[in-house]
């Protein structure tokens, strides 16, 4: 965690429109603090690290509707799912989607659960799902980025059928080194880590994405990152991980 601060600290520097999203999964993992307090310490360690926005994964949603409640409320950052749903209604358990202003063009984000659900939350089709986000943000956004849970296999099926998606971040399993890119739509799809017990966290994703005025994505890099120790530990959250970790 510290290294990944460091990384997105020096990102940072560089200057220049910045996001930091995450496709989900990342509330509770297999370690002790975040077990332990139920994901309250990776909200702080997110809001830390200064995020920006985050879908909900399964893992997520299996904290419950009261906990999951309490980890949005002290969130700082955007928590997204356009089709997490509370049980027996249509309520949406977080916000659909989520507005920035990044170099003078409204950036939409929106997020996709993916999973069963659980007692309390059922998670509606995806598919769906984003055909219907992206119909509301399309007036709002010149570019549209989804950050999903789906499944890699769900997420092509959205590149390839949803028009108005500039990029895909995907979560879940089957993480690749490369960027993909639908033939039908020109929708990119980017995946940096897997959520895996003793794993999940060591990779991060950086895009370096350029759009023409219109908004149109006219040019990618993207990098998968293994954080190990050629890294420096960011000081202040590795002495907070410190305290958290005693």
């Amino acid at each position: 965690m510290a290294r990944r601060a460091t990384v997105i600290k020096q990102e940072r520097e560089k200057g220049g429109a910045l996001l930091v999203l995450d496709a989900g999964n990342s509330l509770v993992g297999d370690r002790a603090p975040a077990q332990r307090s139920q994901g309250q310490t990776s909200v702080t360690a997110m809001n830390r690290m200064g995020y920006d926005a985050m879908a909900l994964g399964p893992k997520d949603l299996a904290l419950g509707l009261a906990v999951l409640q309490e980890r949005l409320a002290e969130a700082e950052f955007a928590v997204l799912s356009a089709n997490a749903v509370i049980s027996g209604s249509q309520e949406l358990v977080a916000s659909p989607y989520a507005l920035f202003e990044m170099d003078d063009y409204p950036v939409g984000v929106i997020g996709l659960s993916g999973g069963r659900g659980t007692s309390e939350i059922a998670v509606l089709d995806p598919i769906e799902a984003a055909y219907e986000a992206v119909a509301a943000l399309a007036p709002q956004a010149d570019i549209i980025i989804l950050l999903s849970q789906a499944g890699s296999t769900t997420d092509q099926q959205i590149a390839e059928t949803v028009e108005g998606i500039d990029l895909i971040i995907s979560g879940g399993q089957l993480a690749f080194n490369t960027a993909w890119q639908a033939e039908n739509t020109g929708t990119l799809i980017v995946h940096a880590d897997e959520s895996s017990a003793g794993h999940a966290g060591r990779r991060l994703g950086i895009a370096q994405l350029t759009f023409d005025a219109a908004g149109q994505l006219i040019q990618h890099e993207w990098q998968r990152l293994t954080i190990g120790a050629s890294i420096a530990e960011d000081p202040d959250i590795a002495a907070w991980v410190r305290e958290q970790t005693r």
